[in-house]
C-alpha cells in the first residue's frame, strides 16, 4: 500500500510512503513565479500512476483562516481543490482530513507549545512547532528542509509527512 499526504497551499508538499519499497518520497507543488505549475503537477501525478495503483491519500480540508486577506484565502483555496482534481482524476481514492484530526493523533506525547496570538493579546498553540517535535521524534533520518541547499526545516514538508504517516495509520 502507498499512503500519501498532501499539505495544499503555495508552498505546499506531497509526501509518498510505499509499503512495499519501505521508503519515502517528498515533492514541493511545482511553481512557476507565484502560480502553481499544472503542467509539471500533472507529469507528477502522470509519472507516478502505477506507484498509485494501490494507494490512499490525505489532503488537509482546508478552511479560510482568520486574519487572511480574500486573495491569499482564494488562492490556497484554488489550489487545494487542483490537487484535489488530480486525485480524482488518477483515481486515488483521498480522505478529506481537518487538521486538528491529524493533529490530535500524530502529536500524542508532545508537550503543548504557546506563542502570542496574531493580535498578541491571548497565547495560541503554536502548531509548527509542535509538528516538528512530534515528525523529528517519529522520523528521526529524514530531513525535513525543502532541498539540500535550505538551512531551515519546511513545515509543509513536515506536515505532509505526517499527513501521510497519519494515513498509514487510520486508513490501513
Amino acid at each position: 500500500m502507498t499512503y500519501i499526504g498532501i499539505d495544499p497551499g503555495k508552498k505546499g508538499f506531497i509526501s509518498v510512503y510505499s509499503d512495499e519499497l519501505g521508503s519515502w518520497e517528498f515533492y514541493a507543488v511545482p511553481l512557476i513565479k507565484n502560480e502553481i505549475d499544472l503542467s509539471m503537477l500533472n507529469n507528477f501525478f502522470f509519472l507516478n500512476k502505477e506507484h498509485f495503483i494501490n494507494s490512499h491519500a490525505v489532503i488537509e480540508s482546508v478552511h479560510a483562516l482568520f486574519g487572511s486577506a480574500a486573495k491569499a484565502t482564494f488562492s490556497f483555496g484554488y489550489i487545494a481543490g487542483v490537487l484535489e482534481t488530480f486525485l480524482v482524476a488518477y483515481s486515488i481514492p483521498y480522505t478529506k482530513v481537518q487538521p486538528k484530526a491529524w493533529q490530535k493523533v500524530m502529536w500524542q506525547g508532545v508537550q503543548m507549545i504557546k506563542k502570542p496570538s496574531f493580535s498578541k493579546k491571548t497565547m495560541v498553540t503554536d502548531t509548527k512547532a509542535m509538528s516538528e517535535i512530534a515528525a523529528k521524534r517519529l522520523f528521526p533520518d529524514i530531513d525535513f528542509r525543502k532541498t539540500e541547499r535550505s538551512t531551515r526545516m519546511d513545515d509543509n514538508k513536515i506536515d505532509s509527512v505526517l499527513m501521510a504517516e497519519y494515513c498509514r495509520r487510520i486508513i490501513r
